[in-house]
């Protein structure tokens, strides 16, 4: 069995009842251990056919289970479904501890499952309870696609809204792409703050930060207009809560969220609890040694808890049926001790388990609170203000939302409760005004005056708070750098290939390195300043850089200034930059990709000349970095002041970065502070476009051919005899539509080159046909196969059909078919005694001369033919060929299926008519000899049943076998010879003729006489067939 932590809660719970007085005198509770269940790893790789097999070995454990005596299960932990069936069916009772499956709540099927632990979507309940205790009757529901719980409590919070008749004003889902919840989340709230105040928010922590800053960068947290009500599987801790910083900018928007949680254990010898638990690992059956040391830093996980409740609540359940004199293994009548009961957990509230045998469970809710030390001062701090309860037994369909403290009730922002909409509506349509329009005139323009004067000085006023709480700071204690020794290989690549013309170029240190920013991998890069002097010129860059975001450019996450060192983070993506992809010949760059590419460039450009950044100053391949989607981001942009092409880069760079350079910068005095121009980077597109379709460099083979200041010199003079001194173009095998934007972008005068939106139209052409993205594109590729796909999987689907039902047809002529399908379903096949069935023996007369005669071949041959005619006929009949061996053939009837007394009838035809056909069979190797058998049937009692595993077979056992064989080998060839019992039953069916043959003496069985099968009437028999069909 494998080991869990909270497995040792069992022990506990076990000694605490046998301890107590909750059982009788006389009675205490035992265990017995056992791994059944899947997985739920597993069982997200299974097969349907592994899946089964898990559940036959889950039946067969629990079989041995209740066989050994056991009266209950206590679990499984992960999936229960197929074991609560099982227990169903047994009238067996099961509590589980850690089980989530939904289907189980339904208890027309599961009538004697409960469990513990509340599934996630019963915290709906308690939001619906706080939105009409609040009178929030329209809200505006927000959820995650992942994880799954997101989905179910947001299904859960629409179907009870709608019941209890508040207004859903819209749902909406995002996605768990984390770089892209910002942009989500701003189009959420975008559409949604106009006409909703309410906000139930569903999902995890990270997400909610997100959402957050969405809200503020909106401004609508600051009045308490808006209230967010949070939804986490998230157990709240408070030690957590009080070590956040309550000076960060987005911790003051958590007055405006109601934030819902499991809640903290409030039974003060918890924690002495779990430190009994950690102890108990040493006991049978867990024996784990050193426990102190490998239990240390691990919590005990509330599942723990969960298992120790199963027990008490069951050791309760099953002393109330014992005191009443009832059965304790009636699940069903202990289940009913068990629903619409409240218990006290472990953790030391009461939880209601409901009529379903689902756990409620015990939600807290928790708010940003003032909290005052002994010194008077005070803080803010997440803590826990209300609880949910039901009164009682009271098996209501709501709990009751209260205070944990009357005097402790929520802080509103503004100083009341958010209501769900405004007084006078969204829209004004619930307010009336019949003023004079003069009036109205004269006061909405002086009303718009003063808005627009307050709107500057507060706008004002919050951008200098931005620039004081620098909000783009970054601690270096919450950064973990990564071991170079470890780094990956694209990171590795990314850094070896910076260079592009030679060796020398490379600095010889990375300012490159890897790290860990609050679980984000990232790219820390070096600034090399002797000293960094945080004017305001430098935050006001930093702030406009943190807050520019889009999908195709790379996103800047602060900055850290420790020691003189001073550091930029940026998002880290693995398939480095363009350069690398570039330079590396062993990518073969389609025209698909290519065209992404300079899509990605081309947006990614539009985006920041429209921005508060203006330009760009620097593009060039080793800026272009590329993410694990195949999608180009645009990096090194908008940090001039703060000196992001710093006096190292500057000297190391200077070279490789003039040859993206338009010549107006490249002519400038070394003394002048112009970093760019929106033209000069039309100018650098140019060069870099020609380095994505050439693939040999910026400025292609020339570089081979001549010094790279002599490029640079050559630039700078501009036209000589007419002439522009450019890449050669010629070398380029692509469209002329490409080659006349690059020449365009690349002119002398700046006012002469295109924009960028007019560089998206002239290279119209190169996505013509194609979606917006590499990963939209492949799709569509993948798209036009997946109709070939269908018809295969249809046409595969049918082979496997036919083959199933060959593979079935053959299993029905090795065993019995209602056999057959108990094997096929892993049931045990149970040995049954027959009353009454007719079996037939029959060999070949002198077999074993005729064997001598022949070869091991001719004799195969010679049984198969036979046989198969024999079979042939056997299919008319209802009997049932039990087994050939040698020469000797055995057939039965009445089993498996009973047929009264028709399976003499049945036999005797059958008999008849075997004779009959072979009188007429031909030995083909010896032609002239006619082949004889004897044939004996007698008719009793009988066992069938399947005997062995591997090659398993259906068996019948009795004085009736081996009376028929000895009636077989007391016969005479080429004549049926029948028992006394036999005869009695074909002359009440009718239409047999026999003769006496008188009294033989039978081998075992002494003096018995017996008859000879003759002759019947074939109507007889056809008209009871006829009597059956109607």
């Amino acid at each position: 069995m494998f080991f869990n932590l909270y497995f040792t809660a069992l022990i506990l719970a076990i000694e605490d009842v046998n301890e107590s007085e909750i059982l009788p005198a006389g009675w205490n509770l035992q265990f017995v251990a056992a791994n059944i269940g899947l997985s739920k790893v597993k069982e997200k790789n299974y097969t349907e056919q592994q899946a089964f097999s898990s559940a036959t070995v889950t039946v067969r454990k629990m079989t041995e289970m209740r066989d050994f005596g056991v009266a209950s299960f206590i679990g499984p932990d992960k999936t229960c479904t197929p074991e609560a069936l099982v227990a169903a069916a047994w009238n067996l009772p099961m509590i589980s501890y850690g089980c989530a499956d939904n289907a189980v709540s339904d208890k027309s099927v599961f009538q004697t499952f409960a469990r513990t632990m509340p599934p996630s979507s019963k915290v709906s309940k308690s939001v619906v309870s706080l939105l009409k205790t609040f009178e929030w009757k329209k809200f505006t529901v927000v959820a995650g696609k992942h994880p799954s719980w997101c989905s179910t409590v947001m299904t859960d919070i629409l179907e009870l809204a709608e019941r209890h008749k508040l207004q859903v004003t819209n749902f909406y889902q995002f996605s768990d792409y984390i770089p892209k919840h910002i942009q989500e989340m701003q189009a959420i709230v975008e559409e949604t703050y106009p006409k909703t105040r309410v906000y139930v928010f569903i999902g995890e922590h990270i997400a909610l930060m997100d959402f957050l800053f969405c809200m503020q960068q909106r401004n609508l947290l600051d009045r308490g207009d808006y209230i967010i009500i949070s939804v986490d599987e998230e157990i709240y801790n408070p030690q957590v809560e009080k070590e956040k910083d309550e000076t960060d900018q987005l911790f003051h928007s958590f007055r405006s969220v109601l934030k819902f949680t499991q809640s903290y254990a409030s039974n003060p010898n918890y924690k002495e609890l779990c430190t009994k638990i950690k102890e108990y690992s040493t006991k049978d059956p867990f024996n784990v040694p050193f426990h102190e040391k490998i239990f240390n830093s691990i919590s005990v996980p509330v599942t723990a808890a969960h298992l120790y409740d199963a027990i008490k609540i069951y050791a309760r359940s099953v002393a109330k049926i014992i005191n009443s004199g009832g059965d304790f293994r009636n699940g069903t009548a202990v289940l009913e001790k068990i629903i619409n009961q409240t218990y006290n957990s472990l953790q030391g509230f009461d939880v209601y388990i409901d009529g379903n045998g689902d756990a409620e469970g015990n939600y807290s809710v928790v708010a940003v609170r003032d909290e005052y030390s002994d010194t008077g001062t005070s803080r803010m701090v997440m803590q826990p203000v209300g609880f949910f309860h039901y009164p009682g037994n009271a098996a209501l369909e709501l709990p009751i939302f209260k205070y944990f403290n009357e005097s402790r009730q929520f802080q509103w922002v503004g100083g009341k409760k958010p209501s769900a909409e405004p007084k006078c509506g969204f829209h004004g349509e619930k307010c009336a005004y019949a003023v004079n329009w003069k009036i109205s005139v004269t006061f909405a323009a002086l009303s718009t005056v003063v808005f627009i004067s307050i709107i500057l000085a507060v706008r004002h006023y919050k951008y200098e708070q931005k620039l004081a709480f620098l909000l783009w700071k970054i601690d270096i204690k919450d950064i973990v750098i990564i071991d170079t020794s470890i780094k990956d290989k694209k990171m590795k690549m990314m850094e070896e290939n910076t260079k592009l013309l030679n060796e020398e170029l490379t600095p010889k240190n990375s300012r490159l390195t890897l790290a860990y920013y609050k679980g984000n991998l990232v790219v820390m890069r070096r600034i090399h300043k002797k000293s960094m002097d945080l004017n305001r010129n430098i935050r006001n860059e930093l702030i406009k850089i943190r807050e520019v975001r889009h999908e195709n450019l790379v996103q800047v996450i602060g900055a850290c200034i420790d020691d003189g060192n001073t550091f930029i983070l940026m998002e880290y993506y693995n398939r480095g930059s363009l350069q690398d992809v570039l330079m590396n010949y062993d990518i073969k760059l389609e025209q698909i990709f290519i065209s992404s590419l300079v899509a990605d460039i081309v947006r990614g450009m539009i985006y920041l000349h429209q921005s508060v950044i203006n330009f760009h100053g620097n593009l060039r391949s080793s800026n272009c970095l590329i993410d694990s989607r195949w999608v180009l981001r645009i990096s090194d942009f908008g940090l001039q002041e703060f000196g992001f092409q710093d006096d190292y880069d500057l000297r190391r760079k200077e070279i490789q970065r003039k040859l993206y350079k338009a010549p107006e910068f490249l002519s400038q005095d070394k003394e002048s502070n112009q970093w760019g121009s929106q033209k000069g980077d039309i100018y650098s597109f140019g060069i870099l476009l020609y380095e994505i379709v050439g693939r040999a460099g910026p400025w292609g083979r020339m570089n081979a051919l001549e010094n790279v200041s002599e490029i640079i010199r050559r630039v700078q003079q501009g036209r000589q005899n007419g002439i522009l001194f450019r890449p050669n173009t010629n070398v380029l095998q692509t469209e002329k539509f490409i080659i006349d934007c690059m020449e365009k972008c690349w002119q002398e005068e700046p006012d002469s080159r295109p924009d960028f939106h007019t560089v998206r139209e002239l290279l119209k052409g190169l996505h013509s046909g194609l979606k917006a993205n590499i990963f939209d594109n492949m799709l569509a590729i993948m798209e036009k196969y997946s109709y070939n796909l269908e018809e295969l999987v249809r046409e595969r689907t049918h082979q496997l059909s036919q083959e199933k039902k060959r593979t079935e047809e053959l299993l029905h002529e090795m065993l019995p078919p209602s056999v057959a399908e108990s094997l096929k379903n892993g049931q045990r096949v149970i040995a049954e005694s027959y009353d009454c069935v007719t079996i037939y023996f029959s060999d070949i007369v002198g077999f074993t001369a005729l064997s001598a005669r022949s070869t091991p071949l001719q004799v195969v041959h010679l049984l198969n033919e036979l046989y198969t005619t024999c079979d042939s006929i056997l299919s008319q009949y209802d009997v049932y060929k039990v087994e050939t061996i040698g020469d000797a053939y055995m057939v039965a009837s009445g089993l498996p299926l009973r047929n009264g007394n028709r399976h003499a009838g049945e036999i005797a035809s059958m008999a008849l008519h075997l004779l009959k056909k072979v009188g007429k069979f031909q030995i083909k190797h010896i032609p002239c000899e006619r082949l004889k058998i004897r044939i004996g049937i007698h008719s009793g009692s009988c066992v069938a049943g399947v005997i062995g595993v591997k090659m398993p077979r259906y068996c019948l056992f009795g004085d009736t076998v081996n009376t028929a064989s000895r009636m077989e080998t007391a016969g005479k060839p080429l004549q049926i010879h029948i028992s006394e019992m036999t005869k009695n039953l074909l002359e009440e069916l009718g239409g047999y003729y026999s003769v006496m043959r008188g009294i033989v003496h039978i081998k075992g069985k002494g003096e018995m006489t017996t008859y000879w099968l003759v002759n019947e009437d074939p109507l007889v028999r056809q008209k009871r067939l006829l009597s059956l069909s109607s």
